[in-house]
Parts: C-alpha cells; sequence; structure tokens
C-alpha cells in the first residue's frame, strides 16, 4: 500500500522522505561527471562551495526519486581520492598532486548516505589523458611520465591526441588492477564502475606485446582476451575482501550490429567481449551507453532487447543520451521500454543534462535492482529488533526499539519503517527512536514494523509487528457502531473522512450538493464492515451530502 494520507513528524533527528510505490525495485542511476568540471566541482577553489555543490546535487537526485550515482574519480590519469599510485587532481586547489581539506569520494559517500543513494567510483580506465590541458600531461608524476612504458600515444583522424594504458602489457594490467584495489579497499563505494575500458579503435600500437605474448591467438581475440583478464585478475583479489561491493562497466552502445541497429561495435571495433564477462560473472552489471533515439538506425528499443537477452542473469541498466535534444524528448518512454524488456533500469548521462527537467519521471522511491547472487548480511540472525510504541495524544506516538546484534552494523546501510509490511522511512542506525504524528489517516489500523536494510537493500532482522489504531477514527468508529449512519470527519475546510457501514460488497453513489444546488456525483466501493473513503470537497459552500445505494435506499449524511 502507497502511503497516501499519512504524514510523520520527526523529533531528535532529520528523516528523508520517503514513499514507496509498486516498483520497489529500479536502478535509476545518473553519471556525475567531473573530467573538465562538467558536473562538478564548479569553477571556484572555495572549498565550501565545492563541498555545497555536491551535496545540492545528492539532494536534486533525491528528490528526482534516484538511488544510484556513479561518481567520476579518475580521469586523465589524475584523481579525486586519496590515492599513493596516481596524484590528485588540481580541479580543487588549482595545484596538481595537492588535496584540498577534505576527501571529495569519502565526501561523496557520506552523502549518499544521508540521501540513501548509492556511489559507485567511476574510473577512467585505459585512456589516461585526453584534452589540451598540458600542465597534467607534464606533471612528473603523471602516469605518462612515471611509466612511459604502459602507455600508447594515439592521435585521431581529427588531430586531437589521447594517451592509452596498453592493456596487453601485463604490469599495464596489474597497475589497473592496483587502483582499483585501492579505492574498494580504502573506501565503502557502493560500487566500481569501469569506463573507457576498451582499445580506441583498431589502430593502437602494440606489435611488440603481441609479437611476444600472442601465443598462436588472432589480434582481435588476444587485445580481448587482454581486457577481460584485467578484470579477471580483480575479482580474484577483491570479492574475497569486499563481498557487498559491486562491479559494473559501461561498453559502447552496440555489442554487435544488428538489424536496424548498425554501427560501431563494442566487440570487433574496441574488443569488448562483454558476454565473457557476463558469463563468467565478472560484473554484476553493465551500463551500456544506447545513446541513440528510438525510431532511428541504431534503434533505442533494439539494442535494449539485444543486451537483456544476453544479460546472463546479470543486470542491464539502459545508459540513456540526456543530452541530445532527440533523445531528451523521449526519455520517458525509454523508461518504458526499459521496464518492458525486463532491464535493471536506466542511467542518464549526464547530470547536468537533468539538472533542469522537472519531469516526474519516478512517482515514487525504489531500492536498487536486487542483485540474487551477492553475499545477504547474517541471513540467519532472526528476530534482533524489539520495538514498541507509546501513544502522545489522540494523533501522536513515539516507536521506540532495541537491537541486541549491532556486531556487524558495517554490514547494513540502515534501519527501514516498515508500514502493513511496505517500506515507507530511512532511519539511521544511530538512532532507537522516532516520533509520529497523524495526518490524513485513510483506515482505522496500521501495522508497523523496524528492519535493517543491509548495503545489498535486503530486509534483515524485521521485528514485532505494532498494532496502531487512528484515536480519532476509533472514537468515530464507537460512534458509528451505535449509530449505523454515514459519518463524515473533517480534516480541513476541503478534505475529509466518511464512515460508511455496509452488511454486503457493493457500489454506492456519493452525491454532494453545494448551496446553489449544483450535483457532484461520485461512485465508491464498500466492503462488508466498516469502510472509510476519503472526500474532496468545499465545505464552505457544501449544502447537502446524499448516499445511494444499489437497493435503490438513500442516506443523508451527519456532520462529525
Amino acid at each position: 500500500m502507497i502511503l497516501k494520507y499519512f504524514s510523520l513528524l520527526i523529533v531528535c533527528f532529520t528523516l528523508v522522505s520517503t514513499s514507496f510505490g509498486q516498483i520497489q525495485r529500479e536502478t535509476r542511476a545518473v553519471w556525475v561527471t567531473t573530467n573538465f568540471k562538467l558536473d562538478w566541482p564548479p569553477n571556484t577553489l572555495d572549498q565550501e562551495e565545492q563541498k555545497k555543490s555536491l551535496r545540492d546535487i545528492f539532494i536534486d537526485l533525491s528528490n528526482k526519486k534516484f538511488n544510484t550515482v556513479y561518481f567520476q574519480v579518475r580521469s586523465n590519469g589524475v584523481v579525486l581520492y586519496n590515492s599513493k599510485i596516481e596524484p590528485f587532481s588540481h580541479y580543487l586547489t588549482g595545484n596538481i598532486g595537492e588535496m584540498p581539506n577534505y576527501d571529495p569520494l569519502q565526501y561523496a559517500i557520506e552523502l549518499g548516505k544521508e540521501y540513501n543513494i548509492e556511489v559507485h567510483a567511476w574510473v577512467n580506465m585505459m585512456r589516461c589523458f585526453s584534452g589540451s590541458d598540458d600542465t597534467v600531461l607534464k606533471h612528473p608524476k603523471h602516469l605518462r611520465n612515471t611509466h612511459p612504458d604502459y602507455t600508447v600515444r594515439v592521435m585521431s583522424e581529427n588531430g586531437a591526441l589521447s594517451y592509452w594504458l596498453n592493456p596487453g602489457y601485463f604490469r599495464a594490467q596489474d597497475y589497473l588492477v592496483e587502483l582499483l584495489l585501492e579505492i574498494s579497499n580504502n573506501y565503502d563505494v557502493d560500487g566500481i564502475h569501469l569506463d573507457f575500458f576498451r582499445y580506441p579503435d583498431k589502430n593502437f600500437e602494440d606489435d611488440k606485446y603481441f609479437n611476444s605474448y600472442g601465443l598462436n591467438i588472432s589480434l582481435s581475440d588476444w587485445r580481448r582476451n587482454n581486457l577481460t583478464t584485467i578484470l579477471r585478475k580483480f575479482n580474484e583479489k577483491v570479492k574475497p575482501k569486499n563481498p557487498y561491493m559491486k562491479i559494473g562497466a559501461t561498453p559502447i552502445g552496440i555489442r554487435k550490429s544488428l538489424k536496424g541497429a548498425i554501427g560501431w561495435e563494442g566487440y570487433s571495433s574496441v574488443y569488448q567481449d562483454t558476454e565473457t564477462w557476463l558469463k563468467e560473472g565478472l560484473v554484476d552489471y553493465l551500463t551500456p551507453q544506447i545513446y541513440w533515439d528510438i525510431k532511428n538506425n541504431p534503434k533505442f528499443g533494439i539494442l535494449a532487447k539485444d543486451w537483456v537477452e544476453k544479460s546472463y542473469n546479470r543486470h542491464i541498466i539502459l545508459g540513456l543520451a540526456a543530452y541530445k535534444s532527440d533523445v531528451k524528448l523521449e526519455l520517458a518512454e525509454m523508461i518504458n521500454i526499459s521496464r518492458s524488456t525486463g532491464s535493471a533500469g536506466i542511467s542518464f548521462f549526464r547530470y547536468s543534462n537533468i539538472a533542469s527537467i522537472n519531469d516526474n519521471y519516478f512517482k515514487d522511491y525504489a531500492f536498487p535492482y536486487d542483485m540474487a547472487w551477492k553475499v545477504k548480511a547474517n541471513p540467519a540472525i532472526k528476530d534482533t529488533i524489539k520495538s514498541r510504541f507509546t501513544e502522545f495524544s489522540n494523533d501522536e506516538f513515539l516507536i521506540e526499539w532495541n537491537d541486541s546484534n549491532l556486531d556487524y552494523i558495517e554490514k547494513y546501510r540502515n534501519y527501514v519503517l516498515l508500514q502493513d509490511s511496505n517500506p515507507i522511512k530511512y532511519l539511521a542506525l544511530e538512532k532507537n527512536l522516532v516520533k509520529l504524528k497523524f495526518g490524513k489517516p485513510s483506515k482505522l489500523l496500521y501495522k508497523y514494523q523496524i528492519c535493517k536494510l543491509d548495503k545489498l537493500w535486503n530486509f534483515h532482522s524485521t521485528s514485532n509487528i505494532m498494532d496502531i489504531i487512528v484515536p480519532s477514527l476509533s472514537k468515530l468508529k464507537e460512534s458509528s457502531l451505535l449509530n449505523s449512519s454515514p459519518i463524515l470527519y473533517k480534516i480541513s475546510e476541503t478534505e475529509a473522512l466518511l464512515l460508511v457501514t455496509s452488511k454486503i460488497m457493493q457500489n454506492v453513489y456519493l452525491d454532494t450538493f453545494n448551496k446553489e444546488n449544483l450535483r457532484n456525483q461520485r461512485v465508491f466501493e464498500l466492503k462488508m464492515g466498516m469502510n472509510i473513503l476519503p472526500i474532496k470537497e468545499n465545505f464552505k459552500t457544501l449544502r447537502t451530502i446524499r448516499l445511494s445505494y444499489e437497493d435503490n435506499t438513500q442516506e443523508e449524511v451527519n456532520f462529525y
């Protein structure tokens, strides 16, 4: 049941307002780009302004009902976290290698926990320099200068210079694995998100290493295997240490060309063997960059279907080109295509392109899509939370709880308040009470529970059920049992609750007449027993309310 006529008031701490609808699991992601300061940081060296800007992004995404951020922490061979391997970006202090008074990745993780958004560290893998900022390339601690044998100089057709790591060299492979391990071992990230995990194109100077390590394999297969080997190495080292962390990658949008979807191919043009990554479980999800519209080649829907059909029970999160004007008009339809094809969700590229969008793409909150193959937190430990409630007045009560199992608190995300088995509010792990206020109840009895939510958004240790009766409605029920006539209970000058008792299941017609004798009619379904019907009217101008039943009887409504 969606919480519709009920409001909560917090005491002692701030509670992020949340409502969950019919879709309780759907990954809703956004790329937050830091390269060239495209989304963040702002063009200032004021560190408080930088932090405020990042907080504002998380607040906006939370309000828009997103639940995942791909936060870019490596690009151009510099990073936005505390690294012993690569220099810190100059974007925040103006100087390469100089950190500000805060750690951007750690701060993003803290914001993610505060606003219930997963944070995945987005890493540019192979491309370690592009653009025209020579201060980065000339820095003595840049990869090009510390390990020139790891990199390959690439000149594009339009004359743009870039440098790429050579995935055919085993030392360059190990270098990347160590970078990823540095993040996963030192930060409580929800995921590692691999970008530019590919070759630039077919023209890549790697003959030397192919001749040494090719070993009777074609150049194309060797290149594909090089990328896959990096994933295998990383998985071997990371999984025992961080079983909850998700590993994902964002390949180019066309795996292999199809009828109606022909173009630059991941498999043969840039050597991404994504099917093997999925088959072997080397990634938990892929976010293919399907950056085209619905009607023209390559068609979005055809590619979405192809990726989902070849997912091998891993997640496919469809990447949408929100930066394109034609695609932006189709985003709502693309979300529907995502759901109809059975994908795990969608991701918008990039934040600035949706920051000003006011369209309500997501009506209610949802957890990220379930990863059934991941480790669950303490599934054998049950019934560790004991809860109770205390009534304060006719419309207020306090829920308190005690959790006897906090030994593994690092495996949990927060507590969740359940109403009638549905999640309605996030509650911080550091707290054990919440004060609630009845606002506009739609029924007499509500059932509440407290449970823990683990890192993978699964429920654990659900508490005992607390049956809480709305006091004001309880009084009305007692009145209605003594007098079976319908009773109208006004909440405000425009809203009320109508209590109607019925001996059978039937439809009832509700007619309202204003002072000018104009009639408005609505139909409600009644169940056996007591029914509480929400009514919206301007009661200042209302003259009469009449109910007409299926047996042709009528009743006037009494005001309470």
